[in-house]
C-alpha cells in the first residue's frame, strides 16, 4: 500500500509538471508557471464574484458607480484582453479602504477608497493595478504555488512515513512546521512581488489610457496617510509604501513616454479632486 501511495504521489507530480504553462507577464516580461487553465480560472472568478457581491451593498446608477465603470472600461481597453468579461462594481462601505480583483476581470472598489484616490487619475491607477492582477494571471499563479506546496508536503509526509521510525504525531508536527516555512519563505514573498508587478502594469495601463502616471506614487502617499503608516510585518502580502513608490519611479520614464503619446484620450484635467473624506 505504501509503495502504491508513493507511486501515486510521484505520478501526480509528474502529471502536474507536464501541464505547466510558462508565459510572460505583461509589461515586466517575467516568466511565470501556471498549472491552472485560464478558462477554468475565469469560471472560478465569475462564480466567486457573484457570490461575493451577494453579500455586499452594490451601488447602482449613482454618479460614482458610473465613474468606476467608465474608468474601468478605459483601463480594460488598454489591457486588450478580449476573452475577459470585464465588470467593475462600486461597493458601499465608507470604512473600507480597499479594492480587489478576481480572475477574468471581475473588479470591485469600496467607497472608502475614493477619498484616497481623490481624482479620476488616481482611480485610473487603482483600476490599472487591479486590471494588472487579472492580466498577469496572478490568481492562477498563486493557486499553482499553493498546489505545488501541497504536493511537496505530500511527498515529505510519505518520505517520513516510509523512511523513518517517527510516530504519526511526530510526522504531523514536522510537516506542519515545514508547511509554515514554505508559506513564509515562498508563497508570501511572491505575493509581494505580485503587488509590485501590478503597480507597474497598472501605471502603464493608465498611461496608455491617457492618465498621467505621476499620480501613481501620489496615491500611495495618500494611502500611507489614510492607513497610518507604510510598514508591514513579515507575514504581510503587501510591500511597504516606500518600496512601491521606488518601484514605480524606476518605471516612470517609460510610463511618461507612453502617456505623452496618449494624453489626448482624456479631456480636461483628470487630476481634479472629485472625492474627499467629508463626502462619505
Amino acid at each position: 500500500m505504501r509503495r502504491f501511495a508513493r507511486s501515486t504521489a510521484l505520478g501526480l507530480v509528474l502529471a502536474a509538471s507536464t501541464l505547466v504553462a510558462c508565459v510572460k507577464v505583461p509589461v515586466t516580461g517575467r516568466r511565470q508557471a501556471n498549472l491552472i487553465p485560464d478558462a477554468l480560472m475565469r469560471q472560478l472568478g465569475a462564480s466567486t464574484y457573484q457570490s461575493t457581491l451577494a453579500d455586499e451593498q452594490v451601488a447602482k446608477g449613482t454618479e460614482n458607480a458610473k465613474v468606476i465603470n467608465s474608468v474601468g472600461k478605459k483601463i480594460a481597453k488598454s489591457a486588450d484582453q478580449p476573452k475577459f468579461d470585464w465588470q467593475f462594481k462600486l461597493l458601499q462601505a465608507s470604512d473600507t479602504i480597499n479594492a480587489w480583483c478576481l480572475p477574468g476581470g471581475k473588479i470591485a472598489v469600496y467607497t472608502g477608497l475614493l477619498p484616497v484616490v481623490e481624482s479620476e487619475a488616481g482611480l485610473a491607477f487603482v483600476m490599472g493595478h487591479e486590471v494588472g492582477h487579472a492580466t498577469a494571471h496572478h490568481g492562477a499563479e498563486r493557486l499553482s504555488q499553493q498546489l505545488a506546496v501541497l504536493g511537496g508536503m505530500g511527498a515529505l509526509y510519505l518520505y517520513l512515513d516510509n523512511k523513518t521510525e517517527m510516530s504519526p504525531e511526530q510526522i504531523a508536527i514536522i510537516s506542519a512546521a515545514a508547511g509554515a516555512g514554505a508559506e513564509v519563505g515562498y508563497v508570501l514573498p511572491f505575493s509581494r512581488l505580485h503587488e509590485k508587478e501590478a503597480d507597474v502594469i497598472g501605471m502603464m495601463y493608465m498611461a496608455k489610457a491617457g492618465y498621467p502616471p505621476k499620480e501613481a506614487p501620489l496615491v500611495w502617499d495618500r494611502m500611507e496617510a489614510a492607513t497610518g503608516g507604510g510598514n508591514v510585518s513579515i507575514l504581510s502580502t503587501h510591500p511597504t509604501n516606500k518600496d512601491r513608490k521606488k518601484n514605480l519611479n524606476e518605471w516612470m520614464p517609460q510610463a511618461t513616454k507612453r502617456y505623452k503619446r496618449n494624453k489626448d484620450k482624456v479631456k480636461g484635467d483628470s487630476t481634479t479632486k472629485l472625492w474627499s473624506a467629508s463626502q462619505f
